[in-house]
This record gives C-alpha cells, sequence and structure tokens, in this order.
C-alpha cells in the first residue's frame, strides 16, 4: 500500500505537469476540483476536510466545540486583551452585518513564477459573495496554469441560496459553474478571504497579542497567529504548491467597533512557494440587493468542461463509482489509491479530454461529471487511510460476481468492519468474521 504522503504527491505533480490550456485542461480542472472541500461521513469515520486532510490526520476543533472547550479550562487563546477584545467578540460583532465589501491584494512567488492580483469582494448575509478582479500581473505570460491566472474582469459568485459557484472569465467568454449536492461552501468563503470564515478558522489557534496601533486613523488591536496547521484562505493556493513550511497571519481590529481593519496572511510552503494576502479597505454595513448577486453571462459564453457537480465521497459514491467502472471496462480497478484509476479508466474507454471543443455544453457536463464519479472511489479511499481506518482494497482479485468476497473495507470507530462486496452490496462485520472472509480471498 502506498503511503499517503506518496499520493498527495502523485496528486500535486498530475495537477502542475499537464497542459493548462482553459479549453484543453479539463484533466488539471477536475483535479483542482477534487482537491477542494467535501465533507463525507463514511460510517464510523469522522468527517473529511478535502483541503485539510493532506496536511493533518486529525480534525481540527470547529468553533462551537472551542467555546465549550475554553469555557471548562480557560484556554489562553480566548483571554481578552488590555482593550477588552477577545476573537469570539470579533466574530459576534461580524455576524451582526448584513453586508460589506473589502480589497484583498495577493502576491503567490514560485520558482519562476511571480503573479500578483488585486480583488474587490462584495458580501451579504443572505445572498452570497462576489469577488471581482481589479488589477492582475504575472511575470512569467507563457505560464497558463490555473493556479496563477487572474485576469482583470474576472468575477466569481458564491451563490449559496443556489447552492452553487460561478466563475466567470469575460476575457475570454467562458463561465465555469459549480453545483454542490450536500457538500458545504465555507471553504471559498475562506478563498474570498471572507473576515467571517476568517476569524471562525482563526479561533481553533493559539494567538498572541501584537497590542495597540493606529492604521488609516483607526485605533486597533492586534492578533497574530503562527501556527503551520492554520487552514486559512492562502491555502486555495498553497495547497499546490506544498505543506506549509511558516506561516505568519496578522490581524487588526478597531477597538472600538471590534471589526476587522486589516488582515495579513502570509505562508511559505516546504517547496518554496510564498504566497501572501493582504485584506483591507473594510467598509461594514453597506447596501447590497440580490441583483448584486445575479452573474451576466452573455449567451454566446461556453462552460469548457460543462456545469460541474461536487458530490461527497463517501461509501454511497465510492460504490456508484465502482459500478461506473465496471460498466465501462467489465471489471473493477486493480488500484483505487490515486489517479491510477482514472488513467486506466480513460485508457479502456479512449477517454479524450481535447475533445470536448466539439461537444455541447450538455455533453460536456454529462462528461466531466462522469469523470468525477469515475474518481470518487479514490478520493474515498485516500480519506480512509488519511482517518487511519485501516482501509484494503481487493480490485485485482475480486469481480463483479463475488457477492460474498471483500472489494473494499475499513474499520469503523467501534472495532467494527464495513465491508463492500464484489456485487457491491455494503454490510458491517466483527473482525472476527473479516478474518473469515478474508481468508477466502483469491491468492
Amino acid at each position: 500500500m502506498k503511503s499517503a504522503e506518496d499520493m498527495k504527491q502523485r496528486f500535486r505533480q498530475s495537477t502542475l505537469s499537464v497542459n493548462q490550456d482553459r479549453h484543453e485542461a479539463i484533466f488539471a480542472e477536475i483535479l483542482r476540483v477534487q482537491e477542494q472541500s467535501q465533507e463525507t461521513k463514511p460510517a464510523g469515520v469522522r468527517p473529511m476536510n478535502w483541503r485539510r486532510i493532506m496536511r493533518s490526520p486529525s480534525t481540527k476543533l470547529g468553533v462551537a466545540a472551542a467555546v465549550l472547550i475554553a469555557c471548562g479550562i480557560g484556554l489562553s487563546l480566548w483571554q481578552t486583551t488590555g482593550s477588552g477584545i477577545a476573537l469570539a467578540d470579533v466574530l459576534t460583532r461580524i455576524e451582526q452585518v448584513t453586508g460589506y465589501a473589502y480589497q484583498v491584494s495577493s502576491t503567490l512567488t514560485w520558482q519562476r513564477i511571480t503573479s500578483k492580483w488585486t480583488s474587490t469582494v462584495l458580501v451579504s448575509k443572505e445572498d452570497g459573495i462576489k469577488m471581482t478582479v481589479t488589477a492582475s500581473d504575472y511575470s512569467n505570460t507563457t505560464q497558463k496554469a490555473l493556479l496563477y491566472r487572474h485576469a482583470v474582469g474576472d468575477e466569481s459568485f458564491l451563490l449559496p441560496r443556489a447552492n452553487s459557484l460561478i466563475e466567470v472569465h469575460h476575457g475570454e467568454k467562458t463561465y465555469m459553474r459549480h453545483i454542490y449536492d450536500g457538500v458545504k461552501l465555507d471553504y471559498y468563503k475562506e478563498q474570498y478571504n471572507d473576515p467571517h470564515a476568517i476569524v471562525k478558522e482563526m479561533l481553533n489557534y493559539k494567538h498572541t497579542s501584537l497590542g495597540h496601533s493606529v492604521i488609516d486613523g483607526v485605533t486597533v488591536e492586534g492578533f497574530q497567529i503562527t501556527d503551520a496547521a492554520y487552514g486559512g484562505a492562502f491555502f486555495v493556493q498553497a495547497d499546490h504548491l506544498g505543506d506549509p513550511d511558516k506561516v505568519d497571519v496578522k490581524l487588526w481590529v478597531d477597538v472600538n467597533t471590534f471589526l476587522p481593519v486589516r488582515l495579513e496572511e502570509d505562508v511559505v510552503t516546504k517547496e518554496g512557494a510564498r504566497l501572501r494576502d493582504v485584506s483591507y479597505d473594510f467598509r461594514w454595513n453597506v447596501i447590497v440587493t440580490p441583483d448584486d448577486f445575479k452573474p451576466n453571462i452573455p449567451e454566446d459564453y461556453r462552460p469548457p468542461v460543462g456545469d460541474i457537480i461536487h458530490r461527497p465521497f463517501d461509501e454511497e459514491n465510492a460504490i456508484k463509482g465502482l459500478k461506473l467502472f465496471d460498466d465501462a471496462v467489465g471489471r473493477y480497478p486493480a488500484s483505487i489509491e490515486d489517479r491510477t484509476l482514472v488513467e486506466e479508466w480513460m485508457k479502456h474507454t479512449g477517454y479524450d479530454p481535447n475533445s470536448y471543443k466539439e461537444l455541447s455544453d450538455e455533453e460536456r457536463s454529462m462528461r466531466t461529471n462522469e469523470l468525477i464519479s469515475i474518481s470518487a472511489p479514490a478520493l474515498f479511499y485516500m480519506s480512509l487511510v488519511q482517518s487511519k481506518a485501516d482501509p484494503a482494497y481487493c480490485g485485482q482479485t475480486v469481480g463483479p460476481k463475488d457477492a460474498d468476497k471483500v472489494l473494499l473495507r475499513w474499520k469503523l470507530n467501534d472495532g467494527q468492519y464495513r465491508v463492500i462486496f464484489g456485487d457491491l452490496h455494503a454490510e458491517t462485520v466483527s473482525p472476527e468474521k473479516l478474518a473469515e472472509l478474508e481468508k477466502a480471498l483469491p491468492k
């Protein structure tokens, strides 16, 4: 069995090595989609956050849990500063605001690439988030990696009512529509440096006080986090460039309003990439309307990969993916540990990403989501590895007709095992029963 680190490296290399032209890089785009936040709840296995699962096998405490623990044992991160401000107070204050706006300036440096971009972000508590790129500069104009391109005028709309994310690229006359089925959107709020999401994330870590200072004539109180496990906004970029080595997060809050005035996030990865985000010019209680969050997509714009439907990488979708593979290939994949599964399926089905150019929008969506479904078993298996659920896969010797043989199994929190059999039905069995079943497996 390959280690989790080996699997992570394979995914990262796959993402960065393929042709990145927006009309041809369907596989790179799907890998990017797969690496975004997913929640899966296989029986007995703790929830998976796809972005953070690459960095830590442990699940971070949510804000509510942190509050309870802090009250019980008096964690220092909840202690107020001389001004009487605590991060919990800041979060409460932000939650009272129905509409706000701010600027975000980002700089990414990695190898020969230097990319800078600035965005305006508008937030409505009810209608979502809109981000518009207002300035962009990248030194390597031949680099077409999607991770580093931010064209002036590009817009992104996070729409909780429609459970979707829409990215509009006006210069290219293209758009991407992501539809979320059972998957939470909090990850994207962090991606846009939304202060509400960022402060919630900061509450999971011990912070130090930076004392009082003055920013733009406003007296502020500063907070700092240097924990490399911090999973804030910048990791939407940095995850693709390696694990964090150094992290420096600074938040300054108005001592009178308890609202953020400036946020700086700086990460250096073990591979030498550096990403710095600065959020500033916060305008609180601005007037917003639902019309502000309606994407303008002209009729001649096309989606390069069609609509993308995000579903949890869980037991149910893993079974669906295995069935799709069997229907297309006539057997189960030899391995589901990493990208090998998808490559095997593409080879046997003659799948050609370049053919997307000739397809209708509906056909593009169908192919894209078929590819995501095929990938679900691999992503589910990786979540089991990261959860230390003792998974094992036997697709090399177990086929669709082996109704009583173990195809995939993993350990539950109560010591029992969950088993997917060759005919794709699933049962929970005792360790003794599992040992008996595995004795009957072909050698």
